[in-house]
């Protein structure tokens, strides 16, 4: 099963203790993807006028798993926005 988020596989450690909706219907996703789809990339927390507005890429540079692991160590060294 993949992370309809990032398409990375799921191993069972890192999913989201609740299933999300999908078009296909209710999927596991983890649990920091889940969490940059609500707060968004880590380039639009660090720095939202040059990745946002600038550059229109909110992650960054990054992948989206990469920029999702980042919004959940962000948030738990700065705390929620």
């Amino acid at each position: 099963m993949t992370c309809p988020f990032c398409d990375e596989e799921l191993d069972g450690s890192d999913t989201a203790e609740w299933p999300i909706s999908t078009s296909e219907g209710p999927q596991q996703a983890h649990q920091q993807c889940l969490l940059r789809s609500g707060l968004g990339g880590i380039g639009h927390l660090i720095a939202h006028d040059h990745w946002c507005t600038i550059k229109g890429d909110h992650d960054a540079g990054l992948t989206y798993r990469q920029s999702a692991r980042l919004v959940d160590a962000w948030v738990r060294v700065v705390g929620m926005p």
